[in-house]
């Protein structure tokens, strides 16, 4: 694996968890304040995954040089495998078919990222 390659990689991951990060603190500051309900911070929870992978899956893709579809499985194989962990350790719940398909979308949603990245890298 080229050292370049790793730097880019990380620093996707560091651009994910620093959005992930941001964006849940103030959506959990909109809702402490009562500004959103609560079906609606249901809804974040669902949303914000998906849109910082998808940012992620972008700039691994611009950075990328062929098969962006490659590289976003990638991106999402490491995320999934992380929320996972942090699901198996202090959730406690058990594992089932919404799981699947919710970890489905964030890897589609990766690899839909890396393929418009890789897309606005051609272009420019």
């Amino acid at each position: 694996m080229n050292i370049i390659y790793l730097k880019n990689f990380l620093k996707t991951m560091g651009l994910c968890l620093t959005l992930f990060l941001l964006i849940t603190l103030l959506a959990t500051t909109l809702n402490f304040f009562n500004i959103i309900t609560t079906n609606t911070m249901n809804l974040f929870k669902m949303i914000i995954p998906v849109i910082t992978i998808l940012i992620g899956g972008i700039y691994l893709g611009s950075k990328a040089k062929s098969k962006g579809w490659k590289e976003g499985l990638k991106l999402s194989t490491v995320i999934i495998i992380l929320l996972l962990l942090i699901h198996l350790i202090w959730m406690r719940n058990t594992f089932g078919i919404k799981n699947i398909f919710y970890y489905s979308i964030l890897m589609i949603s990766s690899m839909v990222g890396s393929m418009i990245g890789i897309n606005i890298k051609r272009k420019n």
